[in-house]
Parts: C-alpha cells; structure tokens; sequence
C-alpha cells in the first residue's frame, strides 16, 4: 500500500513580535511604558515536538492491524484486483467477439452478393424476350425477371440498380439466362428501338422451326399463338380447308432474312414471310406456270417441299421434279422416303419406315402427300413449275465417296443396281 505524500513543515520558533521595541529603545528606556506588552512566554520544548508530529505525522499514525485482520485486508484487496482484471478481460473479449461477428458477417455478405450477382445459367445463351410494361417500378420488374429464370436474386438486383443509379426502360429486352445481373440492368437500361434479323432457314418444318424461333427469345406459348392465328393471303388459293389449325402454315414459311424491332410478335415475322413468298411467286410467275402442270399453287408447294428435301442440286432437283411427275402421269406412288419421315416426325404413325401407315407414306400410298413436308426454296419451287423431260421413274442418292450425287434409272433392275453400287450405307 503506497504512503500518501507528507510535507514536512517546522515550527517557527523564533518568530517575533511585530510590537517588539526596537533595542535602542530598550537600553536609554529608564522605566517601562506602560503601553508596552509584556514578553511572550517560551513554549516548552515537548509542546513543539508533539506540534510538529501531529502536523507532519498524523496521517502515519493509524491503529495497527490484528493478523487475521491483515488477511482479510489482503484478501479484500486481492479480490479486488482479481475482479479488475477479470472486468478488463472480459472486455477485451467482447471487442474481440464483436469484431469476430463483423468480419463473418462481411465475408458472408460478400459471398452472397458475388453469388447473386452471377448468370443463372452460364450455358445456356438462347435469347428470350422481356416485356417491361410503362410504370413498372424496380421491385416489380426485379420479382418478374426472378420468376421468369433471369437473375438469381431480386434484392441484387434492387440494390445494383440503386447504387448505379440505373434508370429501366419500358419496352420489350432480348435476354438470356447467361447474362449476369449488371448486364441484365444493363440491357434493361438500353432504349427497344433496335431492329434484329431473324434468319429463316430452308427445308424445316413448323415443328423445327421452332427451335430457330426460340433461338430469338419466342416461347412455346408465343409461337402456338402465332401458328395459329389467322392471316390473309393469296398464297391460300387452293389450301384445303380441312387442314389441322396448328399445320396450315405449314410450307409457307419462306426462307429469307427478315428485319423486324427487338419487341415484334412473331406473328410479324409469319407476314412478313408471306408477303416475301407473295412477291418471289409474282416475280416467278409461279401460279400460271403450276396451273400449266395441273397444279394448284397449294400442290406446287406440297411438290417442291418434296424435291427440295431429297436433294439440294439445283439439276438434280428438276431431274427429281420430272420423275416425279412421270409417276403422277401414271398413278404410280411417288415413293419418297422424306414422306413417311415426315409422319413419324409428326407422330402420325409408330415406325420410321416405309411401312408407316400414314396418309402422308408416298411409298404406300399413291398421289401427293396432304401437304407440304418443309418450306421450299425458290430453285425447288422452280423444278416444279419447269421440271427436265426426263424418261426416268427411279433415282437414288449415292453416300460415302458418292455423297451429294444422285443416280437415276428408267427400271427398277436398273434402280436395285443403283442401290447396291452408290448407296452402300443408307439403303440398307
């Protein structure tokens, strides 16, 4: 225990009165005045040493402690610096755990937010259209881009957008599944006024084509309105009425790029194909020259889908066109295998073979098929209205070293020999 800080003061012993006459005054002084005080008594010696322990000494001089007494003190004062330190310990520790929490809760934080931020599907790169109605507010086209599988998490996406300031347009956006969030808020930023090519490739059903269209941001409930929907046409001169809704367009289709705004319907893209179909048969003069051959414009196209799915050879495809209708002078069956495909593909019967008993089997039964099999092109439609006069009833297409080439016969001798000789593989 430290002892308090003592000043030591010592007693004036010799003060003196500030009265006292001066001693000249003394010595020529006959008798004393009588105004005069009488000398100070001395204070005795004992009297100033007890003065001067009680002014100096005091705060020394406390009772002495019993033993036992002296344990306690000690005991108390060591229990008290025992419950110092625990208290300086305990918060030591508490800053650190509250520290512990932050850094944990940063780094998880973190993760979540690196985490949101990524593609849904990396690998997934089909572009699919998104409709951001006028004075939809960011919480509402943030739940909708969640539900619709384009982001991870809608509140990323509130607070990117927030912090970056980014203002989201109305309109309809082409996105995809493989954008992270800021490039989703970055093409919602963007103004639709944008025109897009969609490219229409031959030789595909409507049933394929479904997978060009999807390519392009359609899904399937788009396209099953757009297929069928009604248009109005020239081209539907001669279309059986009886046709199923969802394949009367079915080989009208035609095959050109076509430029249409980011937020069309495909319905735009489906006129646009037959207006485009309307100017190419003009310019070709293709009805008059069908209904040259007997043909309505329905059935030239029913044909060309035909010539043009088994071979791509402009001269071969009139070569096949003028076998083909040797056949129909005959009624001889047409015998092309793309038919009886066709049908399997459409689930029209149980086998892919020449044995599917579909009305669209060329090989079972004779005439045109009920419609077309593809959408032709124009070197198809063309074999078909000025096919080669041509003494031919068979042909084949060769494979291996005579891929791409086709080999016709007058006879079906002459047709087995082919077969055997130039399709090794394929005719099996």
């Amino acid at each position: 225990m430290a002892l308090p800080k003592v000043k030591i003061v010592t007693p004036n012993l010799h003060k003196k009165s500030k009265t006292a006459e001066p001693k000249t005054a003394r010595k020529h002084s006959a008798t004393p005045s009588k105004t005069s005080k009488k000398p100070q008594r001395r204070r005795p010696s004992f009297e100033i040493a007890r003065s001067y322990v009680e002014m100096n000494f005091v705060v020394l001089m406390a009772p002495e402690l019993t033993p036992k007494e002296a344990r306690e003190a000690r005991k108390t004062e060591a229990k008290a610096d025992r419950r110092e330190t625990r208290q300086r310990h305990r918060l030591r520790n508490t800053i650190l755990s509250i520290l512990g929490l932050l850094i944990l809760c940063t780094g998880i934080a973190a993760m979540w937010w690196t985490t949101s931020l990524r593609p849904v599907d990396a690998d997934n790169t089909d572009l699919r259209q998104f409709v951001v109605d006028q004075g939809a507010t960011t919480d509402q086209v943030a739940t909708a881009l969640q539900k619709s599988g384009f982001i991870r998490n809608s509140l990323t996406f509130k607070i990117y957008s927030r912090l970056n300031n980014k203002v989201i347009q109305a309109g309809t956006h082409m996105l995809s599944p493989s954008y992270s969030t800021p490039e989703i808020i970055d093409e919602l930023t963007q103004a639709t006024a944008d025109e897009i090519e969609i490219q229409v490739p031959p030789g595909l059903t409507l049933k394929q084509l479904r997978t060009v269209w999807k390519k392009y941001g359609y899904n399937d409930a788009e396209i099953d309105a757009a297929y069928v929907s009604e248009y109005e046409s020239t081209l539907f001169d001669g279309r059986p009425n009886d046709l199923p809704i969802e394949t009367r367009l079915e080989g009208y289709i035609y095959p050109e790029t076509y430029r249409i705004y980011s937020g069309d319907r495909l319905e735009v893209v489906i006129k646009k194909a037959l207006t485009q179909f309307e100017q190419v048969a003009a310019e070709n003069d293709l009805k008059a020259q069908f209904a040259a051959r007997d043909l309505t414009f329905y059935d030239g196209i029913n044909l060309a889908s035909m010539v043009l799915t088994e071979v791509s050879n402009t001269d071969d495809q009139k070569m096949v066109a003028g076998v083909f209708f040797n056949r129909l002078r005959i009624g001889m069956e047409l015998g092309s295998d793309v038919t009886y495909k066709y049908a399997y593909a459409q689930g029209l019967c149980d086998v892919d073979s020449y044995l599917c008993d579909s009305i669209y089997n060329t090989r079972k039964f004779a005439g045109l098929p009920p419609g077309p099999v593809a959408n032709p092109t124009l070197s198809a439609l063309k074999a078909v209205a000025n096919p080669t006069n041509t003494n031919y009833f068979y042909f084949v297409a060769g494979d291996g070293i005579y891929s791409g080439k086709t080999f016709f016969s007058e006879t079906f001798e002459e047709h087995k020999s082919n077969i055997i000789a130039y399709c090794r593989e394929l005719c099996r």
